[in-house]
């Protein structure tokens, strides 16, 4: 009976999200993302230049051939060929600032359309009506998280996901790879802040106000939460410094996303010598296992906070 209403109630509230604009926008949004992940991202990786040598580079000699072709003397021409480094600069240069944008755009979305969705029926008086049918706060939060996690899921899967299941098929297996890469990454995301949209809506009363704790709060997770890394690293024992580190980066989503989606696409020599205990953790498995097990700690905090909040202040 209550698996019944729990159903009901998110399917209401589905209906009333696949009719808002903002999905519509959200949907476009991710699309332009896509586009750009492969038309700016994974076509500079495929479209790396060669460079024609004569093997005469490497010595150190200059051969003066006096405006002769070197093919008179025994030389062929050798093309430099694409290198493995050179794929990684590739995703330096583009697929990192596209990941960044994702990490600074997706947050900020889920906040608002989920601080939009609980103060509005605060507004309009639907939590009041809500409560006089005697069910539980834990059905509303519930109803909430997935209908706004399936909303999105949506939005994302008809532009990554198309994107990805084309370049699958047509075995273009780096630009596919990179696209699964992209879609987890937006996924856990829309996850984790979207379950945090719930306890900014709850302690909000006017849309203004939760608004307002939803910019500091992004603000915080995003850029305030790196100084504060480096400034408690330094007071960390040095045995225990790579380990301190790794757990303060799975305090925050956002950082912990960000490490596991560029380990995941070969890229994690740009941490450093710090980013060995990452890479151990890793090669047994261990950091994606971290990323899960962080990810639905916070996401059992974010619920289950809210429905307190809530119940205090009804």
């Amino acid at each position: 009976m209550k698996i019944t209403v729990l159903l009901k109630m998110i399917k209401y509230e589905l209906v009333l999200l696949l009719r808002s604009k903002w999905l519509l926008n959200f949907t476009i949004l991710f699309m332009l993302l896509a586009s750009l992940l492969y038309f700016y991202g994974i076509e500079s990786v495929n479209s790396n230049p060669t460079e024609a040598t004569y093997g005469l580079e490497s010595l150190g000699i200059s051969i003066n051939t006096s405006e002769a072709d070197p093919a008179n003397f025994g030389l062929t021409e050798v093309e430099k060929m694409a290198t493995a480094e050179d794929e990684q600069a590739g995703y330096n240069r583009a697929i990192a600032m596209l990941m960044n944008l994702a990490l600074w755009i997706l947050p900020i979305i889920c906040l608002i359309l989920g601080v939009n969705s609980i103060v509005a029926d605060k507004e309009s008086g639907r939590l009041i009506l809500y409560k006089t049918y005697k069910i539980s706060y834990t059905f509303y939060v519930l109803s909430k998280f997935v209908a706004l996690s399936i909303s999105l899921s949506i939005a994302l899967g008809l532009s990554y996901g198309t994107g990805g299941l084309i370049l699958a098929l047509l075995g273009q297996k780096f630009a596919a790879d990179v696209y699964l890469t992209f879609i987890v990454l937006h996924f856990l995301l829309i996850l984790v802040f979207i379950g945090t949209s719930l306890i900014i809506g709850s302690v909000s009363s006017t849309r203004m106000q939760g608004l307002s704790i939803a910019f500091f709060f992004w603000s915080f997770v995003l850029f305030v939460y790196e100084f504060i890394i480096f400034s408690v690293i330094d007071f960390i024992p040095y045995a225990y410094k790579l380990k301190g580190l790794l757990t303060l980066i799975l305090f925050n989503p956002i950082e912990s996303i960000r490490v596991w989606s560029i380990n995941n696409l070969h890229a994690g020599y740009i941490f450093g010598p710090e980013y060995l205990i990452l890479q151990d953790a890793n090669n047994d498995s261990m950091l994606t296992v971290y990323l899960i097990i962080s990810i639905m700690l916070i996401l059992v905090f974010n619920i289950s906070l809210s429905n307190q909040i809530l119940k205090r202040k009804g």
